[in-house]
């Protein structure tokens, strides 16, 4: 297997989550690898996102070729349309450049599937299942402060999930 030069970069909706796909790296044995893990520079419904991500790239010294993973919550919206909704702010990038995976509904269900609890409870309220688990209200910085705490062999089932997985050895081999 030959690992690519061409810089990466994977691009998710939030702060906390930038630790979360850290640990997840680690946990899938990616820890050492030259991928670096930041926030989306703007919502991914905002029209400067494409501008957005290239300022990022371009202020880290990223050359013109680059690979790019953008990880995104569903909310409940269709999986497409959740894509399409990001891609369409990418009309000057090549779409061999990037990959969108969307989590459904959102990372919380990761988590919670992760640490043992219900996937059909995750899937429909995650954080709820997260309470129950915690025996205090969910808070956003759970998202991180959790992940070391997951078992993957909870998430290989998921769908969403596998899709991550495929795109993280995309992005990080030619």
């Amino acid at each position: 297997m030959r690992v690519s030069t061409t810089p990466k970069l994977i691009l998710v909706e939030d702060t906390y989550g930038v630790g979360f796909h850290r640990e997840l790296l680690r946990k899938l044995g990616y820890g050492d690898a030259r991928v670096e893990v930041c926030r989306l520079p703007v919502k991914e419904c905002n029209p400067k996102l494409e501008r957005g991500v290239k300022a990022k790239l371009l202020a880290k010294g990223v050359p013109r070729r680059f690979k790019l993973l953008i990880v995104i919550d569903t909310e409940g919206m269709p999986k497409d349309d959740a894509k399409r909704n990001v891609l369409k702010h990418f009309k000057q990038t090549p779409p061999e450049s990037i990959r969108v995976v969307t989590v459904d509904p959102k990372h919380e269900a990761w988590l919670c599937v992760g640490l043992g609890l219900k996937p059909s409870k995750c899937a429909s309220n995650p954080e709820l299942e997260l309470e129950h688990y915690l025996n205090k209200p969910y808070e956003k910085r759970y998202l991180s402060t959790l992940a070391p705490h997951i078992n993957l062999g909870y998430l290989s089932k998921r769908k969403d999930f596998k899709e991550y997985v495929e795109s993280l050895k995309w992005l990080l081999n030619t």
